[in-house]
């Protein structure tokens, strides 16, 4: 027997009301016929849910394709992190198309279509494969850094636009695979979108299973790569500066340490929102899978509050560039002028700094 469960979508869905009643509806000829296809839906209902969900739309929509843009412009200059943070631009802006509010079916025939709707559209599969191809992507920036920091001289070699293209692509069809399940387990069911598990165990399995891809895994490679990035650090200035590390310096290596902290604390800072945003939700959902929580939880207002928490990491990382980098101040107020003279490019996310310390020459990309 097949474990149903109507609704369990991740995402923001409401609750499917389901009409047993016939609906026939009247043809060319004026003739009734039940045998056709019928789609009822529901508008959207403005609530305090998709209120503030429409809004992190537009704001994640605009703030990333200002990313996108302004990387764009300076591609020429851009090195690994900076095509790292293009892709987590282009990943988000997907998600936050995605996070649309949409209208609810309230009756799906159970034709082609229908159950091409349930799996990819009522599932938001799509918006998924953004979501986990963003978290993905996120996990690389700060394993990216620790590279650079303590293996500058191998980064060089081995780090390049090129391979790290490749990765990124690598990382959405991993976020692909991830949700693929979904074609199988979704589909139209008595005029209704359902998901079926064929027993508990694979209920689990597949809660399990999203909460160590989608989240566990990323966080720990995540918090464990910046404390790295952060020792490594620390023991670089304490070498090249001794004592006076922490107090404001002019020679090369102090302006080297200091780049490279700057970036690292603007990255750090996506990786702290990251952890909030999706914390919540992703735990609540396997808490619920291993039903510690009531089928209820899905559609009751905490479900629809962490929801919101999380899409608030779609439009965020924008706002943080923003307060956080001069430099990507500076070049959003060059892509909005109207003259084509603008001041020297630079990569936004890395400095090149060429000096000499002590005992050691260096020229290493921040």
């Amino acid at each position: 027997m097949d474990f149903n469960v109507i609704g369990i979508n991740r995402g923001n869905q409401t609750e499917i009301y389901t009409e047993t009643a016939d609906i026939s509806t009247l043809n060319l000829t004026g003739q009734y016929e039940d045998s056709l296809p019928i789609w009822k839906w529901q508008s959207v209902t403005w609530t305090w849910v998709t209120i503030p969900q429409l809004a992190m739309s537009v704001l994640g929509i605009v703030g990333n394709l200002i990313v996108i843009l302004v990387l764009f412009q300076r591609r020429h200059t851009c090195r690994s992190t900076d095509t790292l943070i293009g892709a987590l631009a282009v990943a988000d802006f997907l998600t936050s198309v995605f996070m649309i509010p949409l209208p609810t079916p309230l009756r799906v025939p159970g034709t082609w279509l229908g159950n091409i709707f349930c799996k990819v559209v009522y599932t938001s599969m799509l918006m998924w494969v953004s979501v986990d191809a963003s978290i993905f992507t996120l996990t690389l920036i700060p394993i990216e850094r620790y590279i650079a920091i303590a293996h500058p001289l191998h980064f060089k070699r081995l780090v390049t636009r090129q391979r790290v293209g490749r990765v990124v692509a690598v990382t959405w069809l991993v976020a692909f695979l991830a949700n693929v399940f979904e074609l199988f387990v979704a589909g139209a069911k008595n005029d209704e979108c359902a998901v079926s598990f064929q027993s508990r165990l694979s209920q689990v399995t597949s809660g399990c299973m999203l909460y160590l891809v989608q989240f566990l895994i990323p966080a720990l490679i995540m918090i464990v790569a910046q404390a790295l990035t952060a020792l490594v650090l620390h023991r670089q200035s304490r070498q090249w500066l001794g004592e006076d590390y922490n107090c404001k310096n002019s020679k090369p290596s102090a302006r080297y340490l200091v780049a490279r902290k700057s970036v690292l604390k603007i990255l750090f800072l996506v990786v702290v929102v990251f952890l909030i945003s999706w914390a919540p939700t992703q735990t609540a959902y396997l808490l619920y899978n291993f039903r510690f929580l009531p089928t209820s939880y899905l559609y009751s207002p905490l479900s629809s509050a962490l929801v919101v928490l999380a899409f608030c990491n779609s439009c965020a990382n924008p706002v943080i560039y923003t307060i956080r980098n001069p430099e990507f101040r500076k070049a959003i107020g060059e892509l909005f002028k109207s003259t084509t003279r603008t001041s020297r490019r630079t990569a936004l996310f890395s400095e090149k700094i060429t000096g000499e310390t002590d005992s050691t020459i260096f020229s290493v990309d921040v």
